[in-house]
């Protein structure tokens, strides 16, 4: 095999697959990528079984040929070498050869025979604009769990229906939902998968700049695909909760507040919350909204900002990392913060606007 590539065009295609490479592999082979070179075009391959992407990359082909090397090393390799054409050839005992300028390396790759396959999409996908589902994404994914033991958690739930797509986060304290109607054609009946953190957070990097995204299902599995990438993913094996029943509708106190306004005193009143639950309280009184924490062993702050509302009284506390997590992650001037009582959840949202939905519980009002 003997390929030549300008260095901008390889480098970007190995940083994409470094996402699925860079974890704990057991297989030699996952921590490779695979370079295949045949039918006239180039494509680079990663996976760890659970995440795979397939690229393709723009390049010349002097002699067609595969073989899988590592993605750390050729990575750092390229990320280095000056900006002119890289030439890449296998020179025999799975040793690949980089020349670059005056630079020659050799690096000790791996036959592709075991690599795994990644599938194409076929049959009839799901068209979605790209720009919208990666919003989407974006919009929710802070809001899932972490926590391993809740497994069904620790992933986005893409909830494909006839009217709309929807996708959720949550990780029991919080979560987020958006929503948008982009999806071709609609499905006949719902469809509802979980979809897990990582292969999301690579959707949006893979497909940063595509114009539309493909979607399909098989067996177990996702596929996302463009006309130069596919990424697949196993699907999270589990009940995702009946997040609609958590939604109030009957949160009365509703108060209009400058998004950015608000995100500024939150953050630097939590300098004096309480390191462990990094409470801050929320204190509302006509048009006035105080914002505070207080901390025996640091001292105490506080800060007010005028907010839009009727006459309203009321007292309550929030994880501070919460509340300013739901306010980043919201694309609004303005947000409506929709209040039942200091015990209930919290919803906050664009003015008028559905399409997006946070809702936080609250903790416990410190006396």
């Amino acid at each position: 095999m003997e390929l030549t590539f300008e260095k901008e065009d390889l480098s970007k295609a190995i940083q994409i697959l470094q996402g699925v490479t860079t974890g704990r592999n057991t297989l030699p082979i996952l921590s490779n990528i695979l370079i295949r070179a045949g039918n006239g075009q180039i494509e680079v391959a990663a996976t760890d079984l659970e995440v795979g992407i397939r690229l393709k990359v723009l390049g010349q082909i002097q002699e067609e040929g595969e073989i899988t090397v590592s993605a750390r090393k050729i990575g750092e390799i390229v990320r280095e070498l000056p900006d002119e054409d890289i030439r890449l050839s296998t020179v025999g005992n799975d040793r690949v050869q980089i020349l670059c300028g005056t630079g020659q390396y050799k690096i000790i790759g791996l036959p592709s025979d075991e690599f795994p396959p990644i599938p194409s999409v076929d049959g009839n996908p799901f068209t979605i604009d790209g720009e919208e589902l990666r919003s989407m994404i974006q919009k929710t994914e802070f809001a899932a769990s972490t926590d391993e033991t809740r497994y069904y958690l620790n992933g986005l739930f893409f909830n494909l229906t006839p009217d709309a797509t929807q996708i959720v986060a949550t990780d029991g304290r919080r979560l987020s939902v958006a929503t948008h109607d982009s999806l071709e054609p609609k499905p006949d009946e719902p469809i509802s998968v979980i979809v897990p953190l990582k292969a999301v957070r690579e959707v949006v990097k893979t497909f940063a700049e595509s114009p539309t995204i493909q979607i399909s299902l098989k067996e177990n599995q996702i596929l996302f695909a463009d006309d130069n990438a596919t990424l697949v993913s196993r699907l999270v094996d589990g009940e995702y909760p009946k997040y609609e029943k958590i939604i109030p509708d009957n949160n009365d106190i509703q108060v209009v507040v400058e998004r950015e306004k608000l995100i500024g005193p939150i953050r630097r009143v939590s300098l004096l919350a309480n390191q462990n639950t990094h409470s801050v309280r929320l204190d509302l009184e006509n048009d006035e909204m105080r914002v505070s924490a207080r901390t025996p062993e640091l001292g105490e702050g506080q800060e007010t900002l005028d907010i839009g509302s009727e006459e309203v009284v009321l007292e309550i506390a929030f994880d501070a990392h919460y509340l300013r997590d739901a306010l980043s992650h919201i694309d609004a001037h303005e947000v409506v913060m929709e209040f039942k009582d200091s015990l209930s959840a919290t919803i906050i949202k664009p003015v008028e606007d559905d399409s997006h939905l946070c809702l936080i519980m609250p903790m416990r009002l410190d006396t």
